[in-house]
């Protein structure tokens, strides 16, 4: 057998054995939510809590509703929750469209109708999931009471990148689609399995690579904030091949989504939460409360012991952001006699 066959031996054996992990994988860890119908795809969305008005969870790029594991219970005590997966990604159906921010809004208001969400209602988002968000509020500003938007990307951090930027976009795509065919031989959840934080007896070559892998180290040190049920999924998912490809295609896609954003801006009479992390730099802040300030009734919050991921961290701010634009929208709700 010459070397060449015994690797196309070797990595057919490795992608029949992902392809057998992943049928139990979902037999282990079936979706947590309801599977909805929509025009264009299926998408899966978890509901928790009573009242209104209804609060939406958008996560950020390539995140699912398992990042709102720490928020979402604590604001089902307050409101009617929902986050949801979007196409592509976790337990929603696959996705072959080009990235669009209006397909993606698209997508949300078609299963918001599917579930009856009685309008006005409260949109939350991370990061990118901010850029869906706002394209959102473009279309449907007369259905949202308001938003508060989770150390949000901004249209200017992206609509102009520089040739570093583009660098760095063209790299981080690269690297996605490689981790996708890694995924599809089965190595990147071998790797998932050795860098797992739970795992006591890491070898001693896999514990110096993570103390080296600036970005990994940052990922799993977020991720390990989360309840240990949450982050096996998670792992299940980052060593599926299609979240690579989804993370590719919107990471090439963000300088076109922060033209879209900044080409129509929201409405101003849509009330606007921004809490921004203390990691970011001052230009960053400055674009940041300038989104809170577009809105007549826009807030600018510093989250003072968190980084990117606050809603890890520091919950209760977006709890509390979100209670207090319900407290101002629910006298209204209860004159219309709901």
């Amino acid at each position: 057998m010459t070397f060449a066959l015994g690797c196309i031996v070797v990595l057919g054996l490795l992608a029949l054995a992902q392809a057998v992990c992943t049928r139990a994988d979902a037999r282990k860890f079936p979706a947590p939510g309801r599977l909805i119908d929509t025009a264009e795809s299926r998408l899966h969305v978890v509901k928790t809590g009573t009242g209104e008005p209804a609060v939406v969870l958008e996560a950020g790029i390539s995140a699912t509703c398992l990042t709102w594991s720490v928020v979402q219970p604590q604001l089902a005590a307050i409101a009617t929750t929902y986050s949801y997966d979007r196409a592509g990604l976790g337990w929603s159906a696959v996705d072959h469209r080009a990235c669009s921010l209006d397909t993606m809004a698209e997508d949300l208001h078609r299963l918001l109708i599917q579930l009856e969400v009685p309008v006005p209602y409260i949109l939350v988002a991370h990061s990118f999931g901010a850029y869906i968000l706002l394209s959102y509020a473009q279309r449907f500003s007369s259905e949202i009471a308001g938003l508060v938007l989770v150390d949000p990307l901004t249209p200017e951090e992206w609509i102009n990148p520089t040739r570093a930027q583009r660098r760095r976009l063209r790299r981080a795509a690269w690297l996605s689609r490689v981790g996708g065919v890694l995924a599809a031989v089965g190595l990147v959840r071998m790797c998932l399995w050795l860098f797992r934080t739970d795992h006591e007896h890491i070898p001693t070559h896999v514990r110096f690579a993570r103390r080296v892998t600036r970005t990994g180290k940052r990922i799993l040190g977020e991720i390990t904030k989360l309840p240990t049920n949450v982050r096996r999924v998670i792992r299940v998912h980052w060593s599926r091949p299609r979240l690579f490809r989804v993370l590719a295609n919107q990471i090439q896609a963000l300088p076109k989504c922060a033209a879209e954003i900044a080409r129509h801006p929201f409405p101003s009479q849509i009330p606007v939460t921004v809490i921004s992390g203390i990691h970011q730099p001052a230009e960053r802040l400055a674009e940041q409360a300038a989104m809170a300030n577009r809105s007549l009734h826009g807030k600018h919050i510093m989250a003072g012991k968190s980084a990117h991921w606050i809603h890890f961290d520091e919950p209760e701010l977006v709890v509390d952001a979100v209670r207090e634009i319900a407290e101002k929208i629910s006298p209204l709700i209860s004159a219309n006699g709901r």
